[in-house]
């Protein structure tokens, strides 16, 4: 399970990084919070933060619970697709909005099997 516990450590590093990303992009394209429009570069910045701030929600308990009951190996593999997932999804959003299919395509995959997988072993633990 350490494994686990490192794999969502990089996630949350990853997510401070976008964090770090759109605190820049404020000060580059001159939108002053609490604004959350204005120039586009930031606006995709902004989006690929929240995007992932949702994802993080189902990640964190599900890649925890599919180590638990399923595979905390299988769950690492899963949660580093997820990580990479993310991180093609951001630099092609940002790009440009349409290059972000890869990436958004890798993280919901992962995202779902994990939450899947620990669906299903906790269903199966429950049955014994």
């Amino acid at each position: 399970m350490h494994w686990i516990a490192a794999v969502v450590l990089l996630a949350l590093l990853e997510y401070f990084g976008f964090v770090f990303l759109v605190a820049r992009a404020r000060g580059k394209y001159g939108v002053h919070a609490p604004a959350i429009t204005g120039h586009p570069v930031f606006e995709r910045t902004f989006r690929v933060q929240q995007n992932t701030l949702e994802l993080l929600i189902i990640f964190v308990p599900a890649i925890a619970l599919f180590g638990t009951y399923i595979s905390w190996r299988w769950g690492a593999l899963l949660g580093l697709l997820f990580i990479l997932g993310r991180a093609v999804y951001a630099v092609g959003y940002i790009r440009a909005p349409e290059k972000r299919e890869i990436g958004a395509s890798l993280s919901f995959a992962a995202n779902a099997v994990l939450l899947l997988g620990a669906l299903y072993g906790a269903i199966r633990a429950l049955l014994r």
